[in-house]
């Protein structure tokens, strides 16, 4: 037994098929399989029930998966411990997209100036596959949208609250938010993303109907297609949209906020990294305009 094969047996409990994991951990089906068969005769338990479709858990592997975890855990702790300059290491972070086009790059910079011994490795992409990714072990730490309920297991770190705008071509029609989404063809957030379907349920909220062009799952192809006037969207505000020539609408009075911040395993060995990258975003979120909440704000 070796510790990838606990990895990877963790990402097939998490994701809830070999399929998916294999998909997450760019290997084939078979290839999952075959690990996991070795698996099951190196500690000589049977962790699968085969018999169904997808495979499922036994007992003993949802025992073994509570172990599993924990080994793997000390296992990273151990190879921290033996680095013997402390400001090396790896960190392993994964961003929605909005984030990469806005905070992490200076956030970054800052790290690789400050700890030149760190290895820094992203990963980007919406936020419910973030959260499966930091339960399988994949990522240490990511930078997303706060979930409708908690994560078990992590904690989550506010870094900034964004308001839903509006986001449009100067030469939109419509006179307010409402009378913008209404006369323009809509370039939806993806529903799979968390903040889609935040939108969705503003729009419900506000008996708003839109026109639906097309569906990006990025705010940089969001915001191409509006710059290029092929329709309008509704976006987490960034202070840089209108200095880029966009027209910005607040959705509504109150908008609806979107939390961005860190979520991370309050255990993990790279904590101490995890914090010092907490302690710049929120410095560079104050600094750019981003609404960082009063007990948040640094003196």
């Amino acid at each position: 037994m070796d510790v990838k094969s606990l990895y990877t047996f963790i990402a097939v409990v998490d994701h809830g098929s070999f399929a998916q994991a294999a998909d997450a951990l760019d290997l084939s089906a078979s290839a999952i399989s075959v690990q996991m068969r070795g698996l099951e005769t190196d500690v000589d338990l049977r962790l699968f029930d085969r018999s169904r479709r997808p495979p499922v858990l036994t007992r003993e592997g949802r025992d073994f998966a509570v172990r599993a975890r924990e080994v793997i855990a000390i296992w990273e702790d151990l190879s921290e411990s033996l680095r013997r300059d402390g400001n090396a290491g790896r960190l392993r972070i994964g961003a929605v997209h909005t984030a990469v086009s806005s905070l992490l790059p200076a956030a970054l910079l800052h790290l690789r100036e400050t700890q030149p011994g760190l290895e820094i490795r992203l990963t980007t992409g919406l936020a419910h596959d973030l959260d499966a990714a930091l339960r399988a072990g994949l990522i240490d730490v990511a930078l997303t949208t706060a979930a409708a309920e908690p994560v078990a297991g992590f904690v989550f770190r506010t870094i900034a609250e964004q308001p839903l705008v509006v986001l449009a071509h100067p030469g939109a029609a419509g006179s307010d938010f409402r009378d913008i989404l209404r006369r323009n063809p809509y370039v939806r957030f993806s529903r799979n993303a968390r903040v889609g379907a935040m939108v969705e349920r503003a729009f419900n909220a506000e008996g708003i109907t839109v026109q639906s062009a097309m569906e990006v799952d990025t705010q940089d192809g969001v915001m191409a297609l509006v710059a290029a006037g092929l329709g309008v969207s509704v976006v987490p505000d960034n202070p840089g949209f209108k200095a880029q020539g966009f027209r910005v609408e607040p959705l509504g009075n109150p908008a609806p906020m979107r939390l961005l911040g860190l979520m991370f395993d309050p255990g993990t060995p790279r904590r101490r990294f995890c914090e010092m990258l907490e302690r710049e975003l929120r410095r560079i979120a104050q600094e750019s305009g981003m609404l960082v909440p009063e007990e948040l704000r640094a003196d």
